[in-house]
């Protein structure tokens, strides 16, 4: 059920707003917790690249644009992933981005997930500073598609700053 209305949101978001045209590229920062919404739940540290060029998979219409990361947990569990993410401003200074990950991830002592890979959504909402940098605040679900015999997934909270460059 939070999927759908996940991409629900999703949709009516992307049809709604315009797509930004910024060709900049950043560095993300984050921290936050991971595992919101169970009783083992731990602190979230992440890297982002996020590149301002649209990818040869996107067509013309979507401009989705690349990102590579690195998501490390309280309790040793790591996340490398890589995806495609669509900025859409929504007012002068206001960014929307839902984004896509695939990625590998391990456990260390961390909640166990059902398999190694791993599939993240994640909707964003920043606000952009005269700088071009940004602070947002992001949510986002981690889950193997039921590619496991378990699949329990994850949702992880974080705040960042996301440094242009």
């Amino acid at each position: 059920m939070k999927i759908h209305l996940l991409y629900s949101i999703l949709f009516l978001c992307i049809s709604t707003f315009s797509h930004a045209d910024n060709n900049q590229d950043y560095l993300s920062f984050s921290t936050g917790q991971f595992d919101i919404n169970d009783t083992k739940d731990s602190a979230e540290y992440r890297i982002e690249y996020l590149s301002g060029n649209v990818s040869k998979l996107s067509s013309d219409s979507l401009s989705l644009k690349p990102f590579y990361g690195a998501m490390m947990n309280g309790d040793d569990g790591k996340y490398f992933y890589t995806g495609l993410r669509k900025d859409i401003k929504s007012s002068k200074n206001i960014y929307f981005t839902p984004s896509f990950a695939i990625g590998y991830y391990d456990q260390g002592k961390s909640k166990e997930l059902g398999y190694d890979l791993e599939f993240r959504s994640q909707l964003e909402l920043s606000y952009q500073l005269e700088s071009a940098n940004r602070i947002a605040i992001s949510i986002n679900h981690i889950s193997n598609a039921s590619l496991g015999a378990k699949n329990p997934g994850v949702e992880s909270i974080v705040i960042s700053f996301i440094r242009a460059f």
